[in-house]
């Protein structure tokens, strides 16, 4: 298994997946992604684990794609970029469709991808300083991989007020929407003990079931044909003229070019 992503499993079943790329605020790249596929694909895969929790090293959960890694796929065929992107994708739909029951622990902040992969999530405990951005708007991208997911949180309204601002949350607004589901001033690693303590309390079999059929009789169906359409939305908007301009402007520390300044 790679650094990336370590994996830890401890006597009652409680799964840890740790993001390790804390020198690069954990943002995802080819070789994170495809760790934390095969942990997700070990866990899940695993009898003996009944909660995965899902956190980050250093002082920041996930601050989503690596902009050079985004602009580098952008740069693909439309083949190996569809072929690439299916895999970041696979990170949010390994989460939802787990048969155990998910949390994310959110320190620091989840930008991007990072809120992509909390919004999948079953359960998001956030401590009351994190903050929450979904950003890809900012940088020519598209946020179609969480759409999905977030419609299932926060609904269409909120949805839309916060993928098109790219402006950022603070855990209390992100609790309000409906992103976060319980934020603690401190004692963050209890609060996650608790509510593990209380999924154990839970029969295994019980747990999948009720995750499966709130999924199946959930609005709107999270199914194929929206998978593919959210796929085909990201593929076309990371090979924009757009999102190239916009990671060069990330990377180079400038506003875009389509950036307006406020009349003073």
């Amino acid at each position: 298994m790679s650094n990336e992503v370590l994996v830890a499993v401890d006597d009652r079943g409680t799964a840890t997946l740790t993001l390790n790329r804390p020198e690069a605020l954990n943002a995802f790249n080819v070789d994170q992604i495809a760790a934390f596929n095969d942990a997700m694909t070990q866990v899940t895969a695993d009898p003996a684990v009944r909660v995965i929790v899902i956190t980050g090293s250093g002082p920041v959960f996930c601050s989503g794609a690596d902009l050079n890694y985004l602009k580098w796929a952008g740069g693909l065929s439309y083949e190996d970029n569809k072929a690439d992107a299916s895999k970041y994708a696979a990170m949010g739909e390994a989460v939802y469709a787990a048969s155990q029951p998910v949390i994310a622990r959110v320190q620091g902040g989840a930008y991007g991808g990072g809120v992509a992969v909390a919004a999948a999530c079953d359960i998001v405990i956030a401590e009351s300083s994190a903050k929450f951005a979904i950003t890809e708007a900012r940088y020519g991208f598209t946020p179609s991989l969480m759409v999905p997911y977030l419609l299932g949180r926060m609904g269409q309204r909120e949805c839309r007020r916060w993928c098109l601002t790219g402006e950022a949350m603070s855990a209390a607004e992100a609790f309000r929407i409906g992103l976060a589901d319980i934020v603690v001033e401190d004692g963050l690693d209890d609060k996650v003990a608790a509510v593990v303590d209380s999924l154990l309390m839970n029969s295994p079999g019980g747990l999948a079931e009720s995750k499966a059929v709130i999924g199946e009789t959930g609005y709107p169906p999270i199914d194929a044909a929206m998978i593919d359409r959210t796929l085909e939305a990201f593929v076309a908007g990371r090979g924009s003229d757009q999102a190239s301009e916009g990671a060069d402007a990330f990377i180079a520390k400038r506003p875009p070019n389509w950036a307006t300044e406020a009349d003073a």
